[in-house]
């Protein structure tokens, strides 16, 4: 049946392991049997039949016992949690550039908006259970063990959930997780994934994010995800067209040809809640993902802008495969990363510029304790 076993992380209520399942990889989750009985299974395995969508985790077969276990095959994603995309940038392959980041924001609302057209409430919504496909950066809603089927005020299962994403009524009222919790859960984190910053619960709601985002496309839906009265807050079906628009916004293209980029600080690591708003969106050459940059030093990075006319057919195509997360100095050098998804490997290319002008770009090696 599997083999080729690998532990991957931990699981509700269970750990997920990295197996062969038929001709294809499954993510198992082993639960042992005395933590969960067979009709809370059932009701879990009943929200994976009844939520077939391509930004939901898929259910890839029926569970069976072995070791005392249940074991559940779900679909394997070849990519990272968005707790690693967001907060730890070190480990993490993907690029977040303002158009990846608006791939990832529509797809996870999008399955969210699914869950709740079939009356499922997620009750765990959190970077750690948002899984992001490294290829295509598809967002995949995973870890519905403690979703629930929601209906007329009825509830198929225990009122759960993490706190640092609980709505206020969770919190302060200790109301039970429904739709509207989902929604406040989903505005934390792409108010995280925008800010690049870990925002406090107790104080995120409408002002906060008005003041924190300011003009990014995404602040006006996200300050009505997180509205502190569950009554007034909206629901995904009233804020996907603002998160459809807010992406349209963030998709810019740009020919290969004469590039301004123009330069950008992005909010990172934990400053504190409110105090430094994030640059405006930044134009980009797309694509492709999985591409870091390093400054050498890190000092010449200037205000301002870098224009980068582009020379010669071989330039020319080598430049229409590039993105710039980081603006490029009017002097200086940069080191391309990209991992290489065949090969295992990362693989670098430097590129020196002096005038605003690119006269190098070429392969380099270089030793891992660089």
């Amino acid at each position: 049946m599997a083999y080729c076993t690998q532990t991957l992380a931990k699981g509700c209520f269970g750990k997920i392991y990295k197996e062969k399942f038929g001709d294809s990889w499954a993510a198992l989750k082993r639960v042992h049997v005395g933590l969960i009985n067979r009709q809370e299974l059932e009701r879990e395995c009943r929200v994976y039949h009844n939520a077939r969508h391509p930004n939901v985790v898929k259910l890839l077969g029926d569970p069976w016992i072995k070791d005392s276990k249940w074991n559940i095959p779900l679909e394997f994603i070849f990519g990272e949690d968005l707790e690693t995309t967001i907060f730890k940038t070190q480990i993490s392959k993907i690029q977040l550039t303002n158009a990846v980041r608006a791939t990832i924001i529509t797809g996870m609302c999008e399955g969210l908006l699914y869950l709740h057209s079939k009356d499922i409430v997620h009750q765990d919504l959190k970077p750690d259970n948002i899984m992001v496909e490294h290829q295509t950066h598809r967002a995949v809603i995973i870890d519905l063990g403690l979703a629930k089927f929601t209906k007329n005020g009825l509830s198929s299962a225990a009122n759960m959930g993490n706190e640092a994403y609980s709505a206020p009524e969770i919190l302060q009222m200790n109301g039970v997780r429904d739709k509207r919790s989902d929604v406040w859960a989903m505005g934390k984190v792409i108010a995280e994934l925008c800010a690049r910053i870990r925002l406090p619960t107790q104080y995120v709601c409408a002002g906060k994010i008005q003041e924190t985002l300011k003009d990014h496309p995404y602040c006006i839906p996200v300050s009505r995800m997180v509205g502190n009265n569950p009554f007034y807050r909206a629901s995904m079906a009233e804020v996907i067209l603002d998160i459809r628009r807010a992406a349209s916004a963030s998709q810019t293209d740009i020919k290969p040809r004469d590039v301004t980029v123009t330069q950008g600080n992005e909010i990172r690591g934990n400053q504190r809640w409110g105090l430094q708003a994030p640059a405006p969106p930044r134009m980009e050459v797309r694509k492709p993902p999985v591409v870091n940059y390093r400054m050498d030093p890190p000092q010449q990075r200037e205000m301002g802008k870098a224009v980068v006319p582009l020379k010669g057919a071989g330039l020319n195509n080598q430049m229409s495969l590039m993105s710039f997360p980081c603006p490029l100095p009017e002097t200086g050098k940069v080191t391309q990363e990209r991992y290489n998804e065949e090969k295992g490997a990362m693989e670098y290319k430097e590129i020196i510029t002096k005038g605003g002008r690119i006269i190098k770009y070429e392969k380099v090696q270089i030793s891992k304790n660089s």
